[in-house]
């Protein structure tokens, strides 16, 4: 064959080719456009609606005081004994201490200088009592913890009244708060994005999660595993959880961006009990050295927290929770048609 006949019919083949292609602008194929959200990474930046969710994603900090009665182990002051006559009479000391927890909770509503929130409930919930036992004798109180003050404290917000919560599902670690401000000068970005469809998830959906670990605004990713939910409607993610992201919305993107949806909240992760025995006075009080320590000991239980598995509370669960307090959101001032929105 002559060597312009060889040109001319790979011209020819090239066309052909370039002709069977379908040219796309969103950089994904009709074959990934299959309706479920994308196992593999978006081949186009997510950085600006990273920035823009990040706006509406707030740091929670909650205090708990407890007021802490003490009892002399010889008057044998028991748990179901306890009452305020009780507390007045056989406690030999009282003293102030708190409790404080930090999350994340997201901006959902803003109209009429209201502002509603979404984070987890275990994250502003407080026991009203706590106890404590005698060394001496097994079945008597050394101490009595009652709560008298709980603040809640939204970082980023602008000035206003404290924060309420409306409504709460402890089973479901869901929580609604509220904010009226006072202030409209400084603005409040909502989270826009649409409602998601967790149904949709398959083995290795990936999904982006925004919060505060550590106190710390952080976007994280991560891959679903197992993606039937459990009965308390919770999904399962490999994101390295940390105190802190509890409350974290998190997101899929369904057939290449800008297709990006809420599909639930970060809730809690897998955890080890560990007993652990520590000296019963101040560490700043104790000798660096190789002395031995030979004072008081006591045990204590701490978390280990197993780095790689959260769950994640679906959104169809944070959907019907509101849909289920839509009297307490309404009496709140919230306008429900608008929710969620």
């Amino acid at each position: 064959m002559k060597p312009g006949k060889i040109v001319l019919n790979l011209i020819i083949m090239c066309f052909l080719l370039s002709g069977c292609a379908v040219q796309h602008t969103n950089g994904y194929h009709d074959d990934f456009a299959n309706g479920r959200y994308d196992s593999e990474f978006p081949s186009t930046s997510i950085s600006e609606s990273l920035d823009m969710i990040s706006e509406s994603v707030k740091k929670l900090d909650c205090i708990a005081f407890y007021a802490t009665y003490a009892f002399n182990p010889e008057d044998r002051i028991r748990r179901n004994m306890i009452s305020e006559e009780i507390i007045n009479k056989h406690s030999i000391s009282q003293t102030i201490s708190n409790e404080s927890v930090s999350g994340t909770a997201t901006i959902v509503y803003h109209r009429n200088n209201l502002v509603g929130l979404i984070t987890c409930a275990h994250v502003i919930e407080f026991p009203d009592s706590l106890f404590t036992w005698s060394t001496k004798y097994p079945d008597a109180l050394a101490t009595v913890s009652v709560i008298v003050k709980q603040q809640t404290y939204v970082t980023g917000l602008p000035d206003g009244e404290p924060v309420e919560i409306v409504a709460m599902d402890k089973v479901k670690d869901i929580a609604l708060l509220s904010r009226k401000l006072t202030s409209t000068i400084s603005p409040v970005q909502v989270l826009h994005y649409p409602i998601g469809n967790t149904s949709l998830f398959e083995w290795g959906s990936v999904v982006y999660i925004v919060g505060y670990p550590i106190g710390n605004l952080m976007v994280t990713k991560a891959l679903v595993s197992n993606p039937k939910k459990n009965n308390k409607g919770f999904f399962l993610t490999d994101a390295l959880y940390n105190h802190g992201i509890s409350g974290s919305p998190v997101f899929a993107i369904k057939d290449g961006l800008p297709n990006m949806e809420w599909v639930g909240m970060a809730s809690s992760t897998s955890s080890t009990d560990l007993l652990i025995v520590k000296p019963a006075t101040d560490k700043d009080n104790l000798q660096i050295g190789n002395q031995p320590y030979d004072g008081d000991v006591f045990l204590e239980k701490v978390k280990l927290i197993n780095y790689g598995v959260t769950y994640s509370i679906s959104i169809e669960e944070i959907v019907t929770f509101i849909r289920r307090n839509r009297a307490a959101i309404e009496k709140i001032g919230f306008d429900f048609d608008t929710y969620f929105q």
